[in-house]
């Protein structure tokens, strides 16, 4: 039940959507920061719960903020140089209200925030894609140059050709130097040449395959700075096939798989501020429970590489589960998914217990699974046998 009515808030106040641009401020601005409100337009008896996003570019220190403070980028940190409260920009501040402040503070503990950058243990609000900052001036001066070649060949450069017969030297110097007649305009022609003249297109070559070359190399190096493959930077895989796109995405889903991770306390926090007010609205007074403070924030950190064939991956996930060298639950975790609600699911669609699919499962994964589980039985039952003195096997 509490599961159920958290998605439902999650899916009707948004909280995925601000979630994600939370990510997107904190690798664009590096720092992102959820200010939550209270939103007078939800459903009745829905919690009314949404947030607002600000990035690094919205903080800014008090004015009157001195170095005593411990105040650096419009964060206040406190003795042990822990993040205390963040300074936001009002966008309701005018110049000539004194009295009004040109900053709103906010305390660490009432919003959410993630930032992954950090400089001796303080908050530094730099971008993830710093790096390739370094070769975005090369690749400005290179798009302006292709801008400029393409420029001169759409504008169809002509120039005057002169007729060897009558401007060449030889010509000169005979009588017939001199041409008469009239000469006869082709259509569109300018009709200022003289005879012995017209008008030729200068020879342009273009290297469309070299210009595109380059233009990849430039993106994949910009991507590189996040671990970003090149066919995802560049939306193109024409030249990669099966197995090295595989190859090339695997660093890139680790990447997320660890962004996913150092986020976790972050939505904790939400879901925190969330069972606060769910408690005494949505939640009956029977079944509520104090938040707890404390999860499990454990990760188990895929291989960085894995053979690129589908087939080959699931035969090693199942010989692991088989081995007992991972479980049911560690692999839908990293898919995202919650094991108990996935199990369910798949027990009600075949009409059986949870007990029951449980067992299916474990019996399928070897034919030795069951002797083992009844090797296991019997000894318990001779030990018992033997502590007891009653014989309580089947």
């Amino acid at each position: 039940m509490v599961e159920d009515e958290y998605l439902y808030w999650v899916s009707q106040n948004s909280i995925g959507k601000a979630f994600r641009e939370l990510r997107r401020e904190a690798a664009r601005s590096g720092i992102g920061i959820g200010i939550p409100f209270l939103d007078n337009n939800s459903e009745e008896n829905d919690v009314p719960t949404k947030y607002r996003i600000f990035g690094g570019q919205s903080l800014k220190s008090p004015s009157d903020a001195t170095y005593q403070d411990r105040i650096i980028n419009g964060i206040e940190y406190d003795v042990n140089w822990e993040p205390k409260k963040f300074y936001i920009i009002d966008t309701d501040y005018e110049w000539y209200q004194p009295s009004i402040n040109e900053v709103k503070e906010y305390e660490v503990s009432s919003v959410i925030h993630w930032c992954r950058t950090s400089l001796k243990g303080i908050m530094w609000p730099v971008p993830e894609c710093y790096a390739a900052f370094t070769v975005y001036p090369y690749l400005r001066r290179y798009l302006q140059a292709v801008i400029e070649k393409m420029e001169f060949l759409s504008s169809f450069p002509m120039a005057v050709e002169l007729d060897p017969q009558v401007y060449s030297a030889y010509a000169q110097t005979v009588s017939e130097q001199h041409p008469s007649g009239q000469f006869e305009y082709e259509p569109r022609m300018i009709p200022t040449l003289k005879p012995g003249m017209k008008l030729t297109g200068l020879p342009a070559s273009y290297a469309g395959q070299e210009t595109r070359e380059t233009m990849e190399m430039f993106a994949a190096t910009c991507a590189v700075t996040v671990q970003m493959p090149k066919n995802l930077a560049i939306a193109n895989s024409d030249n990669s096939n099966m197995a090295s796109a595989q190859v090339d995405i695997q660093p890139w889903a680790t990447k997320v798989n660890i962004d996913r991770f150092d986020m976790e306390p972050m939505f904790r926090k939400s879901f925190r501020d969330w069972w606060d007010l769910a408690k005494y609205m949505k939640i009956p007074a029977a079944v509520r429970n104090k938040h707890t403070n404390y999860f499990p924030h454990t990760y188990v950190y895929q291989d960085l590489f894995q053979h690129p064939d589908p087939n080959k991956r699931a035969s090693a996930r199942a010989t692991d589960l088989a081995s007992g060298a991972t479980t049911l639950n560690n692999l839908y975790s990293q898919r995202g998914l919650n094991f108990r609600r996935e199990i369910e699911r798949e027990a009600k669609a075949l009409q059986l217990s949870v007990e029951e699919l449980i067992k299916i499962l474990v019996s399928s994964r070897s034919s030795s699974a069951l002797t083992v589980l009844q090797n296991n039985q019997e000894l318990a039952n001779d030990s018992q046998t033997a502590s007891t003195g009653k014989d309580n096997s089947p």
